[in-house]
């Protein structure tokens, strides 16, 4: 019979698992559809190439940002002790994403948004489980 320990640690890895692979998926869609129409869309209302560039640079750290949170989520998911010393940076893109996807709902009203604050959602109840 598992320990209620050994559940939650589980429990905590599935969840965590499973919001990186969701934030991972996003960064992906953000470099591979999102940046690249966007700076379509500016090159067809002509907007000055420096400003597009500048635009896109902003846009492509922020998917590598993106990405980096997905690949510290998954690092943690992947352990199976030590997980409680990522605790805080863990919170932190929990903080992060629920934020963001809350703001930018009320923001934009597009139900889209909420996907952050799901996978946020997610990296917190990970990092609120105890082990046992």
């Amino acid at each position: 019979m598992m320990k209620t320990s050994s559940i939650g640690a589980g429990l905590r890895r599935a969840l965590l698992g499973l919001a990186g692979l969701l934030m991972a998926f996003a960064a992906f869609v953000n470099a591979t559809e999102v940046v690249p129409h966007l700076r379509g869309d500016l090159l067809e209302i002509h907007v000055r190439p420096t400003l597009v560039s500048a635009i896109l640079l902003a846009l492509y750290f922020g998917t590598f940002a993106m990405a980096g949170f997905a690949l510290l989520v998954l690092a943690a998911a992947a352990q199976r002790q030590g997980a409680a010393a990522l605790r805080v940076p863990l919170l932190v893109v929990a903080v992060t994403y629920t934020a963001f996807g809350i703001f930018a709902f009320l923001w934009s009203g597009s139900h889209h948004t909420l996907g952050y604050v799901l996978m946020g959602v997610l990296v917190g109840i990970a990092c609120l489980l105890r082990d046992g």
